[in-house]
């Protein structure tokens, strides 16, 4: 008798793989937008400090911190945010477009609260959820991140 032998996948074997590569996908997915949300915040964090020595030297030639003309707030419309991150950039770095819009951080600058000397810098993610801070020590405070 002869005995016949297919070559080929079953149609389990074809499913249970699929699956396998599902999870790995969703498990891949979760893990990368992780490491995504952690880059744009070094970066927002980089950018920060930048926006502290930049102040450093502002004060060293004026004798003056720069502020914004506008405070700070938790969020920001897209437009009045790319706004902020303009006048910055103009007004600490000599250009517009200084900073980096995939950081997806509006920045500003404002004076410390009481009208002390000094200055507060902060990061506002663009929904809400996180906001980063600096002041005239350097010191970077993101516990609400």
């Amino acid at each position: 008798m002869k005995v016949k032998t297919f070559k080929g996948f079953t149609l389990i074997e074809l499913l249970v793989v699929v699956a396998i590569i599902g999870i790995l996908g969703a498990v891949g997915t979760i893990a990368y937008s992780g490491y995504t949300k952690g880059a744009r915040i070094t970066a927002a964090k980089n950018t920060l400090m930048q926006i502290s020595l930049a102040q450093s030297e502002h004060f060293s030639n004026s004798g003056f911190y720069w502020t914004s003309d506008e405070g700070c707030q938790d969020s920001y419309t897209k437009d009045a945010g790319q706004a902020v991150n303009q006048e910055v950039g103009t007004n600490l770095f000599s250009k517009a477009n200084y900073i980096d819009s995939k950081i997806e951080f509006y920045f500003c600058v404002e004076e410390p609260d009481g009208g002390a000397s000094g200055f507060v810098a902060s990061a506002v993610y663009k929904g809400g959820s996180c906001k980063l801070t600096v002041d005239d020590t350097s010191t970077i405070d993101d516990s609400s991140c």
